[in-house]
């Protein structure tokens, strides 16, 4: 058995709320309540309008090919490739250089002998 089942429930759930509020206060908390069903309906509406008419405009728009935009080139750009290239170029000579350079050379010479002196100051 459910609270609004019989008339009488209704009519003791009236009876408490107009002694608990006052028979002032309930018309206008039933007119608010009433203004914002109606501005709550109006709203969800809008937004149901919106849901639908958002599948036609993407219909309507049709995807173009675009160009990827070019990457603008800064002059600090420009000069930092120009040292790049620069020093490109140096490690390039210096390569031939090396290759041009005769293989013969010698090789380091031992060092050497130290004196005596110099023998017993270090440590063992």
């Amino acid at each position: 058995m459910g609270l609004f089942d019989s008339p009488t429930h209704l009519l003791i759930i009236l009876v408490v709320l107009v002694v608990l509020f006052g028979s002032t206060k309930l018309p206008k908390a039933a007119k608010s309540m009433g203004e914002a069903m109606r501005i709550f309906k109006k709203e969800s509406a809008k937004f149901h309008e919106e849901d639908s008419s958002a599948p036609q405009q993407a219909e309507a728009w049709t995807p173009q090919q675009v160009a990827a935009p070019q990457p603008q080139v800064t002059p600090q750009q420009t000069a930092h490739e120009q040292q790049m290239a620069a020093l490109q170029q140096q490690m390039d000579a210096l390569k031939q250089q090396q290759t041009a350079a005769p293989t013969t050379a010698q090789p380091p010479a031992t060092p050497a002998p130290l004196p005596e002196t110099q023998r017993t100051n270090q440590p063992n």
